[in-house]
């Protein structure tokens, strides 16, 4: 049995036992079970530590004071009368600690205290006709009876305002159940010692009936200590939707309560004073009044509120404030409708998916709205007449046309300047589509825009560039590139392989061979890497399509490798080098075709490790780092034709470095060719492996040879060949060299 529940029936059976020793309520037994059950609260409070710590103390501290009155009655008889009234200490500790929960579970507010103020005005009126009028109509009782009971009423009456407060706040579950039991036990007790007081009845019942009641407060508060779900009632909160206060009926029922009270009593007992007898709760009703009008102009006030605020989100995004895209349409359609040229932007993150990605969605809000404050200054000066976030990363601005060049400009440098997010910084770029005309409605205008956003994607991002009727060629064609790309790879047809020969200038022998891949539309035209990888990237198949080429190029391979002794150069996306999963792909890969890590040479390009965060580009170099471990080597393709090149040389673990075909074409001219010297001399110091790209005149060999520049590849050894090509190729060079 669990422990609360173990100690709420032991505690039961031992009221029992104590109200059959001590029918009148008093003695040691009843003061036994009272210590015993403060003892295990405690000990429920020290081992649960429940949240807020000052609110269960309090309680606790209420019911020791209840227990200390007990103990000086019970042990000292004649005990002062200051003493024996400790017990009244029980209702500002109760109150205090329903006050903290009551505020844990939702925060006071100006409404809420108003609610709390009509809940106990209503109170009142009932208080005073059944507990007030009559006590203070005895003549058998003395003065600070009286007094007593008149500041007990007053205390009853805030605390079940506050205890009302917990149960309309508190979420459901025993220990909540437990708790709020404790304090209604309380208070059901001093109103029971009232009535009966009222009713005439002698001590022995009241002090049965107080002891009965001061012993179920005890225990019940002790039972909800011992429970393991104390430490939620105070942080788990009644779902609700908006805190709507007391209901208007409720506020009817309270406002009327009192005066039908006073009319009943009047009919019933006619004798009575009446005009004195209706004084109070006359005060007391106008003062309920005043409460409700203040309480309901306050309700209007918020509702009004809500109102605006609701109107507000609905035409406006929630994270950054600009207005969304129903309000953009609506603005925009405003404008189309007037007659005349609009001007538009749309503007779209570049990189912010892998900002997102990486760090979570918190750092992606907080670099949202880091942009979005940007563009609000920089809008703000080129007279824009409405800035939106469309959604995602996406945002557009509609302004004068003859404005849209200059905020586009400024947009460009603006948004590309560094972010501090999660306290880290982080490089985006933003591109931007331009439009300038009279469309025939919102749907052409943002299309028009789009379009010239992927012109300015393609283009290489970090740029705008303004919608032309030949923008609109060109997306066709990339839409039709896409859709053949999605189903050349779920037919598997379309896709093939070439290898370009890697050269060693002295000897002519091909030492290794770099994997392209070849794509053939579905109408024969064949369509250059340079166009469908881009395409692929951004639809998403370059994944599926490196691991194809990776697969295809090491089965191809592994016969080349086992005959010459050559090695296949495969070249790697930047998403690919972004997987988790890569490495673990690379060894797969390498064990069921049977090449050997050896004969394997991985190519990224400079150009996506530029576009990487600090923390991107470490998380590559470890993978990197795993794969050498098992002798695949690692190649810089493009090396200079990025901004830190040699900060890549110096983190990333590489052996080859590939000197980009612009070095090699105009090598045979002298500072170029002094350029060249200096960058095959920093990969030697580096000890990296130097290969010339792009190689296509003799002339360049030459140089080559003089600068010993060993390999090199390029159209004038040979051109991408088909694996049957270049076995022929292969088996042809073999036996020159060895002629």
């Amino acid at each position: 049995m669990r422990i609360w529940l173990w100690f709420l029936v032991s505690a039961v059976v031992a009221s029992a036992v104590a109200a059959a020793v001590s029918p009148d309520g008093d003695g040691l037994p009843n003061l036994v079970v009272l210590l015993v059950s403060i003892a295990a609260a405690v000990a429920g409070l020290r081992r649960h530590r429940p949240e807020p710590a000052a609110a269960w103390w309090l309680l606790v501290a209420g019911v020791s004071v209840s227990a200390a009155s007990t103990a000086v009655t019970t042990l000292v008889p004649g005990a002062p009368q200051a003493f024996q009234s400790g017990y009244m200490f029980c209702y500002p500790l109760t109150g205090a600690g329903l006050w903290l929960i009551a505020r844990r579970l939702r925060p006071w507010t100006s409404t809420r205290l108003m609610d709390a103020v009509i809940v106990m005005l209503g109170i009142a009126q009932l208080t005073w006709v059944l507990v007030l009028y009559p006590l203070l109509h005895r003549s058998d009782l003395d003065r600070m009876t009286t007094i007593g009971i008149t500041t007990l009423a007053v205390c009853q009456m805030l605390l079940v305002a506050l205890l009302l407060r917990v149960v309309f706040a508190v979420g459901p579950g025993t220990a909540a159940l437990l708790t709020v039991g404790s304090a209604t036990a309380m208070v059901l007790t001093d109103v029971s010692y009232n009535a009966i007081l009222i009713a005439g009845h002698g001590s022995a019942v009241r002090s049965f009936a107080t002891s009965a009641g001061w012993l179920t407060w005890t225990f019940l508060l002790a039972a909800a200590l011992l429970h393991p779900e104390v430490g939620t009632v105070a942080n788990r909160s009644r779902v609700i939707g908006e805190d709507r206060g007391t209901p208007i009926a409720g506020f009817i029922a309270l406002a009327l309560l009192g005066p039908c009270v006073v009319v009943v009593d009047l009919i019933l007992r006619p004798g009575t004073d009446s005009w004195q007898h209706a004084l109070v709760p006359t005060i007391i009703t106008a003062a309920l009044m005043v409460a409700m009008v203040l309480r309901l102009g306050r309700a209007l006030r918020d509702r009004v509120r809500l109102q605006q605020e609701l109107a507000f989100r609905a035409q406006h995004d929630v994270l950054t404030g600009l207005a969304n895209r129903e309000l953009f349409r609506s603005s925009l359609q405003d404008d189309i409708d007037a007659g005349g040229e609009v001007g538009l932007l749309i503007i779209d993150l570049d990189g912010f998916k892998d900002v997102n990605d990486t760090l979570g969605h918190p750092a992606g809000d907080e670099l949202l709205l880091t942009a979005s404050e940007r563009l609000r200054r920089t809008a703000g000066s080129s007279r824009a007449s409405l800035l939106a976030r469309l959604g995602g990363d996406e945002f557009a601005v509609i302004c004068p046309p003859d404005a849209l060049d200059e905020l586009s400009a400024a947009l460009v440098v603006q948004l590309a300047r560094p972010y501090r997010v999660a306290g880290r910084e982080q490089r985006i770029s933003a591109s931007i589509g331009v439009y300038a005309g009279t469309p025939a409605s919102t749907g052409e205008a943002l299309q028009s825009a789009d379009i010239a956003l992927y012109a300015a994607k393609e283009a290489g991002r970090n740029r705008a560039v303004r919608y032309h009727p030949g923008l609109r060629e060109a997306h066709v064609a990339h839409t039709v590139l896409a859709d053949r790309l999605r189903a050349a790879v779920e037919a598997g047809t379309g896709f093939a392989m070439h290898y370009q020969p890697v050269v060693d200038v002295h000897t002519n022998r091909i030492t290794a061979v770099e994997a392209l891949l070849r794509f053939t539309a579905p109408d024969g035209t064949s369509v250059s890497p340079a166009v469908f990888v881009p395409v692929a990237e951004e639809i998403g198949l370059i994944g599926h399509l490196g691991a194809w080429v990776l697969e295809q190029a090491c089965t191809d391979a592994k016969a080349w490798h086992e005959e010459y002794g050559i090695s296949v150069t495969v070249n790697v996306s930047g998403r690919q080098l972004r997987n988790p999963q890569f490495a673990d792909e690379v060894l797969a890969a390498l064990k069921r075709t049977g090449l050997p890590g050896a004969a394997l040479v991985l190519e990224i390009t400079e150009t996506v490790l530029v576009t990487a965060s600090i923390e991107q580009t470490a998380e590559v170099s470890r993978r990197l780092a795993r794969l050498r471990a098992f002798g695949i080597r690692i190649a810089i393709d493009d090396f200079g034709t990025g901004y830190s090149s040699l900060a890549y040389l110096r983190t990333l673990p590489l052996d080859v470095l590939k000197i980009d075909r612009a070095f090699v074409s105009r090598i045979e001219e002298r500072q170029d060719k002094a350029l060249f010297r200096a960058v095959v001399e920093l990969a030697r110091s580096m000890y990296l492996q130097p290969v010339a790209e792009g190689v296509e005149t003799t002339g360049q060999a030459g140089v080559l040879r003089e600068l010993d520049c060993g390999l090199a590849q390029g159209f004038l050894f040979a051109r991408p060949l088909p694996a049957p090509s270049l076995a022929a190729l292969l088996s042809e060079r073999a036996a020159t060299v060895a002629a």
